[in-house]
């Protein structure tokens, strides 16, 4: 038990020094060439919602079903869409999916991100989690990243490519000339 909470201290400690100082700055605008950023954003679902589906929110954004083109800040609903440019802050619902660029913390049952990830995903039940590329810590029940540096930590985690260490039951670094899978630790660097 202790050992588990040293590990999982010190993947938090990793995040917290690897996630970008960017995260901090407020003064760069989302990603969108056709409208201005938004101060916030409510919704019920697609089309049923105070701004357009085209606009960038900056601040906060709640809802049943969000989706906009990106989100700097706070984003809070069952389902949590971005569809391109650049996102950054914290996003908590069941499923989150980030189709651009994502920097900051998913915290969703299920949290996905397309595009280039740095940050956090998972803490808390968590049941899938899926990056494309980036720095990230992802702890859930199963972790998936096609070319990651950073930690999983899970029941079942598999990686492509990866630069760190995975801790669960199943851990698969497909990448890797020998010893792809191992249960338990698995390593690359």
């Amino acid at each position: 038990m202790k050992t588990s909470l040293l590990l999982f201290a010190l993947g938090l400690g990793w995040a917290a020094t690897t996630i970008p100082t960017s995260l901090v700055a407020q003064d760069e605008t989302p990603q969108d060439t056709t409208t201005a950023p938004k101060g916030f954003e409510l919704s019920l679902f697609p089309g049923v919602q105070l701004r357009g589906e085209d606009s960038a929110i900056r601040i906060l954004r709640l809802g049943l079903y969000n989706r906009n083109v990106s989100i700097q800040g706070l984003d809070v609903g069952i389902v949590n869409q971005t569809t391109g440019g650049i996102s950054k802050g914290a996003q908590f619902g069941v499923v989150g999916i980030a189709e651009g660029d994502f920097s900051g913390w998913q915290a969703n049952f299920v949290s996905i991100a397309e595009g280039e990830f740095n940050g956090l995903q998972g803490i808390g039940p968590t049941l899938y989690n899926e990056i494309d590329h980036g720095e990230a810590v992802q702890i859930g029940f199963f972790n998936r990243a096609r070319d990651i540096r950073g930690f999983q930590l899970g029941i079942v985690n598999w990686a492509e490519n990866m630069h760190g260490i995975q801790i669960g039951l199943i851990n698969i670094i497909s990448g890797k000339e020998s010893l792809q899978f191992l249960p338990i630790v698995n390593w690359s660097f």
